[in-house]
């Protein structure tokens, strides 16, 4: 009754990404993030490391409002079925990929990459972060998210209490631009299969890391930890 004449889509205008070399089942937003003016979207099944190896793509908010693909990413050392881009999280400058089928520790011990953007507007790859007492299956790097100079990555396979119970690490910044581990987080009352660590937040000086299969309300009812 006021003459309003705008919808939705006037205030909130829609714009559908896709991958530049997109192709069939490369699985392209499989997990996305977005800080600010530059948005991070996850192709878990893309091919260029090898079949499955994995990517993201890196989007600007042009001056016009729009959004543009300005680069993708791949892990320097990805190989076939790594899954890279599975997780992915960005804070300000920082991108930070998981690899959770990655074997550096192991047989799906998994991985995740820092990449930081440079001075020319470019994206590089700086760290690769691996859990300290990472073991084959722990999947870690299945969830990612990072704030600031803290990235917290998931595990759900770790057995930080009993078989499958799972883990979450702490990565800190260091002077020198370099990562290390600072944290390793379990449950205090975890328990074979809770799989404490498939998701994980951060936001300043507090983490969140749920247990999707805690069962304090019955089998599988859940929780999260603070």
């Amino acid at each position: 009754g006021t003459g309003l004449t705008q919808t939705v889509a006037d205030f909130f205008p829609e714009q559908k990404l896709s991958a530049s070399d997109s192709q069939p089942d490369h699985l392209f937003g499989c997990n996305v993030a977005i800080d600010g003016d530059t948005a991070l979207v996850g192709a878990n099944y893309d091919d260029d490391n090898g079949s499955n190896s994995g990517s993201a793509y890196l989007y600007e908010r042009q001056a016009d409002g729009s959004w543009s693909e300005t680069q993708k990413l791949t892990a320097s050392d990805g190989a076939t079925y790594d899954f890279f881009g599975l997780s992915v999280a960005i804070s300000g400058d920082t991108a930070l990929v998981g690899a959770y089928f990655d074997d550096d520790n192991g047989a799906d011990s998994g991985s995740a990459y820092i990449f930081q953007r440079q001075v020319d507007g470019s994206w590089s790859e700086t760290a690769k972060l691996t859990a300290s007492d990472g073991e084959p299956s722990d999947r870690f790097g299945i969830k990612v998210d990072i704030s600031g100079d803290t990235a917290l990555v998931g595990a759900q396979y770790g057995d930080g209490n009993e078989d499958n119970s799972g883990s979450a690490y702490l990565f800190q910044r260091q002077a020198d631009g370099s990562w290390s581990e600072t944290a390793k987080l379990t449950a205090s009352d975890g328990a074979s299969n809770d799989r404490f660590g498939y998701s994980v937040a951060i936001s300043g000086d507090t983490a969140l890391v749920g247990a999707y299969l805690d069962d304090d309300n019955g089998d599988s009812s859940g929780s999260a930890y603070l």
